[in-house]
């Protein structure tokens, strides 16, 4: 459970420092602090407007247009999975549905482990 001086990481979404401004664990840039607002909130709050993250898109459209063939893996930089993929067809078509599940519920990952997010 967090502290009042902690908050989410918004890549990998461990527990750390709110005033980092990059994350010890994953290595991402977190989004600046209002310094003006002696309580000091984060930018990430609701009301703030959210950005498509461009990369899931376009994970999102491969995985579903040529997904049976593993183009989504080939661009998220996983290739031995890719070629596996290519070779099987998707896994007979059950790990292409398990790949649009998971990139849609934002569960995928790239080659680095990271997850690919909706929202930047």
């Amino acid at each position: 459970m967090k502290a009042d001086n902690e908050k989410y990481c918004v890549e990998c979404g461990q527990i750390i420092n709110k005033r980092a401004v990059i994350c010890p664990h994953c290595g991402c840039a977190q989004p600046r602090i209002d310094v003006d607002n002696s309580n000091a909130q984060d930018v990430t709050e609701p009301g703030r407007i959210k950005e498509l993250n461009s990369r899931w898109i376009i994970t999102v459209i491969l995985a579903i247009v040529i997904g049976g063939f593993g183009a989504h893996r080939f661009y998220a930089g996983k290739i031995g999975t890719g070629i596996l993929m290519l070779i099987t067809c998707g896994g007979c078509g059950i790990w292409y549905l398990i790949d649009i599940f998971t990139v849609c519920t934002e569960q995928f990952t790239d080659s680095d482990g990271k997850r690919i997010l909706m929202y930047i």
